[in-house]
């Protein structure tokens, strides 16, 4: 079972090891990163991170994790996912049916960090531009649950708070 597909620029860092896995406590934590999935360094280093208590860090691109996330090889797993972009979970939801649940962390742009320049923060922390709020809607309609919270201790904001900012 998909409990959660989180956007996090980070990937997995302390929020999502320690708060995020400590509260969903999954047997699985599959980050979905096209990049990630083919730099060997990048994908040791992710699964170095696995908390404790999660079973299995997997690391796929796109391709691999919608071939994966559609068999019924996980189902009877609790399945985090963690994504770095809006778009990704958009093209990773519409391709999963399984995905339900979208939390809205923040994004980073590279070395960057967070550009909040063009965007509107929807969240403590967390600063979406119009194009992203247009996904995010198109899967709201379909039935999946959309929302952004920073760490599962802070306000829950829902969907009809961040249309109210667009």
């Amino acid at each position: 079972m998909i409990q959660l597909c989180r956007v996090d620029g980070r990937l997995i860092h302390g929020m999502v090891a320690v708060t995020w896995c400590g509260v969903y406590k999954p047997t699985v934590l599959a980050v979905v990163n096209d990049e990630a999935a083919s730099d060997e360094l990048h994908k040791t280093t992710l699964k170095l991170a696995k908390p404790a208590g999660v079973g299995k860090c997997l690391v796929w691109d796109m391709e691999k994790a919608i071939e994966k996330l559609n068999s019924s090889k996980y189902d009877k797993e609790k399945v985090f996912i963690s994504v770095a972009t809006v778009e990704d979970a958009y093209r990773l939801a519409k391709a999963c049916p399984k995905i339900q649940h979208i939390n809205i962390g923040p994004e980073v742009e590279g070395t960057k960090g967070r550009v909040t320049e063009g965007k509107t923060e929807i969240s403590d922390g967390v600063y979406i531009n119009e194009a992203k709020f247009k996904l995010l809607e198109e899967l709201h309609n379909e039935g999946i649950e959309v929302f952004a919270q920073i760490t599962t201790a802070m306000p829950k904001v829902e969907w009809n708070e961040i249309a109210k900012k667009f």
